[in-house]
């Protein structure tokens, strides 16, 4: 699974590159100034809309890179151009259906955290549907992957978080010694992105995209 996501990272990492200084750049940095905007208005609990940001951030760059993992994979070629479409075509659908199951992660912690689980997961899949017909059909197969891999989905989701938490604490672990502000931290998490996420999606792609 690894080396197959390698492979196709290797691949196509020009337009890999392309797409993630065009969109996971700027897209990261707005995202997290929204966040840093939402800490700064002293709202109650204001941690609720910077992790929805943080998450929002993951969810929506999904589709360019979706493109290409499926295309590598059905050998077709495509032009660069169709990556950012997909991206402009699917903002709106991931971004409503990232709410909603946000809102259904953060309110079902006070239950056992079980409709956290469920929310988080369909989450993560949801981006990986987006080619079905309807929205019913997407629904559906994110919804049959989490019953069927429901244990590998948590696994997963762990890796994902600790990977993250991993590399960035290395990253402001080489950088302590700078002076730095919020800026400078702001542009650290958008490079490491850039260069985390393309590879966490092929990842997902390959794993749980069963049609």
């Amino acid at each position: 699974m690894i080396r197959d996501t390698l492979d196709i990272y290797n691949r196509n990492l020009v337009n890999i590159i392309i797409v993630s200084c065009i969109l996971v750049i700027p897209v990261t940095i707005f995202l997290l100034l929204a966040g840093q905007y939402m800490y700064e208005l002293n709202i109650e609990q204001p941690y609720i809309p910077i992790f929805f940001f943080v998450i929002l951030n993951f969810t929506v760059l999904f589709p360019p890179f979706f493109f290409i993992t499926w295309h590598d994979l059905n050998d077709q070629s495509y032009q660069w151009s169709a990556m950012f479409k997909a991206f402009i075509n699917n903002f709106g659908y991931i971004f409503i259906f990232t709410l909603i199951f946000y809102i259904l992660s953060v309110y079902g912690s006070f239950l056992l955290l079980i409709p956290t689980f469920i929310g988080l997961s369909m989450i993560l899949l949801m981006p990986l549907f987006i080619q079905k017909e309807s929205v019913r059909d997407s629904l559906r197969s994110a919804w049959k992957v989490v019953k069927e891999e429901n244990i590998f989905i948590l696994n997963d989701l762990l890796i994902i978080v600790s990977l993250n938490v991993f590399v960035w604490s290395g990253a402001l672990y080489i950088v302590q010694g700078f002076e730095n502000n919020l800026f400078f931290y702001i542009i650290l998490r958008s490079l490491i992105n850039a260069l985390l996420f393309p590879f966490i999606y092929i990842y997902l792609t390959i794993k749980y995209q069963q049609d």
